[in-house]
């Protein structure tokens, strides 16, 4: 199998912020697969965020107004030496702004 790094970003992500509301969001992470090829990393680090506790802990969407991921950036990588698995961080930022 191939590595894998996948820059996604994240829209539409219902999460409460202290003291107010809960507001739209989006982020950035960087996901680490292994993959036969891109297409397949792609839908693997759909996959993993999509099982991500955390992730979805900290969404409030409804059924019917789900959060969405873009793929940003596929890039083969030689090793996973020095890489934090599976993700990297997860950089919110309130849509709009």
């Amino acid at each position: 199998m191939k590595k894998f790094k996948v820059f996604v970003n994240g829209k539409n992500c219902l999460i409460s912020v202290e003291n107010g509301s809960p507001i739209k969001h989006g982020f950035y992470t960087t996901v680490f697969v292994e993959a036969a090829n891109a297409e397949q990393a792609e839908s693997a680090a759909v996959n993993l965020l999509k099982n991500d506790s955390q992730l979805r802990d900290a969404l409030e969407n409804e059924n019917t107004d789900p959060p969405r991921v873009f793929i940003e950036s596929i890039e083969e990588i030689h090793s996973f030496e020095g890489c934090k698995l599976p993700r990297v961080g997860l950089a919110w930022f309130v849509e709009g702004t």
